[in-house]
C-alpha cells in the first residue's frame, strides 16, 4: 500500500516543483511576456539645464547647456531688456503711453486683450510682460521702439549677440513659435546675468507676484517665488514645441544663482528640478562671495560689437571653437522619461571635486576683431598683479555663428581660487571651470 502511494506521489512533487521554477523564471525574465509591447520612457530632446553663479559667471552645472532649443516667452526677457535700455537712453519714460496696432492686437493669448488705437502706459507694460506674460503686450513696445515687430526682432538679436549670446536669434518679440527662434540654456543664463549686473535697477520688475490693470489682476506664472527660499524673479516660457521653460534667480545671504531649465514636460516637474538643481548648487563651497569687480577702462571690458555683414574675422586661420571646447564644461545627455526628479538622488555632477591645477580661465572680453581681442588680452595681463599675470596663458578662443566669427579673450592657467582672485581685477568678468564641471 505505501509503496503504491509513493509510486503515485513522487510525480505530482516534481510537477509541482517544475511549476514553481517556471513560475519564478517567468518573473525573472529579463523581457517577460506581461512586459512586451510596453515603451520604454522616450528620451526628452527638449530638456537643457544650467546653474550659474550670478557674481562670478562661475558655471555651477550643466546638462546640453549648448543645444539650440525654442525659448517661449523667455524671448519676453530680452524684450524686457530692450525696454530698459530705452529708459536708461530716456528715449521713453515709465509714464509714457505707447499705442496699440491692429497686429499687436491681432496676437493669440496670453495677452490682455488690448484693442486696436488704445495705449498703454510703458510701466504697466512692463508689469504685463513679467507677470501675464501678454503677448500683444510684446509686440506693443516692440512697434513703439523698432517701428515694426519684425525690426525689433532684429535689433533684438543683434542685442543678443552683443552680450556673447551666439546661438541665440530671435524673429518675433513675444516667444510664439518660429522654427528660427532659438537659444540656449547658456545663452538664456548670460542675459539673466546681464539684467541682474547691469539693469540692476529694473530687476525688482521680475519679482511681481501679481498685477492689477483695468480691475483684473494677473498672477506671475513662476509659482516658484511664493515656494523657494530666496527666488525673487525671473521668466516663464512654453509652448509645445518649447515644453516648459524657466529661468530663475534666487538668492541666500550675499550669494545669488541664476538657474535656467528647458524643456519640461510640466510645470510642476520642471519647478521639481530647479529646485533640486538650485538646492544642490548653494550647497556647494561659496567661491567670489561678496566680489565687488574693479574696473579697467570701458573699452576693456566692452561687450561684443554687433557684426556687420563685412565685420569678419582678420584671420580665419584662426581656429573656429565650438562653446562646449572652450573650457565651460560638456553638456551630458539629455534626460530620458520624464524631468520630475522629485524622486530622484541628487545630480552626481553637482559634487563637489577635485580641480587640477591650472585649469581654469577668466574671459575678459568677446569682439568680432581678432586683433582688437589681442590688444585687450595684453592690456588684460598688464592690468593683473604680477602673481596672476605669471600664472596665465593668454588665448583668443574663436567661435563662428550666423552674423560671423566672435573672438573670446582669456586668461588660463589659474586655479580656482586665482580665477577668482584674477577676475576681481575687471569691471566684467567671467570665471570659467574646467571642463567636465
Amino acid at each position: 500500500m505505501f509503496s503504491e502511494i509513493g509510486r503515485f506521489a513522487l510525480p505530482r512533487f516534481v510537477v509541482a516543483m517544475a511549476l514553481i521554477l517556471s513560475f519564478f523564471a517567468f518573473l525573472c525574465a529579463p523581457d517577460p511576456a506581461w512586459a512586451r509591447g510596453r515603451k520604454a520612457p522616450a528620451e526628452n530632446k527638449k530638456y537643457a539645464d544650467i546653474v550659474m553663479d550670478a557674481v562670478t559667471g562661475e558655471i555651477l552645472h550643466q546638462r546640453n547647456a549648448d543645444k539650440p532649443l525654442h525659448p517661449a516667452s523667455l524671448t519676453k526677457m530680452m524684450t524686457l531688456l530692450m525696454t530698459f535700455d530705452a529708459l536708461e537712453d530716456g528715449r521713453i519714460h515709465l509714464n509714457d503711453r505707447i499705442p496699440v496696432s491692429a497686429h499687436a492686437a491681432s496676437m493669440v493669448p496670453s495677452k490682455l486683450g488690448l484693442k486696436p488705437g488704445s495705449t498703454i502706459r510703458v510701466e504697466d507694460a512692463i508689469y504685463a510682460l513679467v507677470t501675464k506674460s501678454a503677448n500683444d503686450v510684446a509686440v506693443t513696445l516692440a512697434e513703439s521702439l523698432g517701428g515694426t515687430e519684425r525690426r525689433f526682432a532684429g535689433m533684438m538679436t543683434r542685442r543678443a549677440k552683443a552680450l556673447g549670446m551666439s546661438q541665440t536669434n530671435f524673429r518675433n518679440a513675444s516667444g510664439l513659435h518660429h522654427s528660427a527662434q532659438v537659444s540656449t540654456a547658456r545663452d538664456m543664463a548670460r542675459l539673466a546675468r546681464y539684467i541682474i549686473r547691469e539693469r540692476s535697477r529694473y530687476y525688482g520688475y521680475f519679482s511681481t507676484k501679481s498685477f492689477t490693470y483695468k480691475g483684473d489682476t494677473y498672477h506671475n506664472h513662476n509659482r516658484l517665488m511664493g515656494t523657494y527660499r530666496g527666488m525673487d524673479g525671473m521668466k516663464t516660457g512654453y509652448t509645445v514645441p518649447s515644453g516648459f521653460n524657466l529661468v530663475a534667480s534666487a538668492v541666500r545671504g550675499d550669494r545669488r544663482l541664476i538657474g535656467v531649465v528647458f524643456g519640461g514636460r510640466s510645470a510642476a516637474s520642471r519647478n521639481a528640478r530647479m529646485a533640486a538643481l538650485l538646492d544642490e548648487a548653494f550647497a556647494l563651497p561659496e567661491s567670489g562671495r561678496g566680489m565687488a569687480l574693479a574696473g579697467l577702462a570701458p573699452d576693456v571690458v566692452a561687450p561684443v560689437p554687433g557684426l556687420k555683414p563685412t565685420d569678419r574675422a582678420e584671420d580665419d586661420d584662426a581656429g573656429d571653437v565650438a562653446l562646449a571646447d572652450m573650457g565651460e564644461g560638456v553638456g551630458d545627455a539629455s534626460i530620458a522619461g520624464d524631468d520630475d526628479i522629485r524622486s530622484r538622488p541628487p545630480e552626481p555632477s553637482l559634487r563637489k571635486r577635485t580641480d587640477p591645477s591650472g585649469a581654469w580661465s577668466i574671459q575678459v572680453g568677446a569682439y568680432g576683431n581678432k586683433k582688437a581681442t589681442g590688444d585687450v588680452l595684453r592690456r588684460a595681463v598688464a592690468a593683473l598683479p604680477s602673481e596672476l599675470a605669471h600664472v596665465t596663458r593668454a588665448e583668443i578662443a574663436s567661435s563662428r555663428g550666423t552674423n560671423g566669427t566672435i573672438f573670446r579673450a582669456r586668461l588660463s592657467g589659474y586655479d580656482r581660487n586665482q580665477a577668482i582672485r584674477a577676475c576681481r581685477h575687471f569691471r566684467d568678468c567671467l570665471v570659467i571651470a574646467p571642463r567636465g564641471r
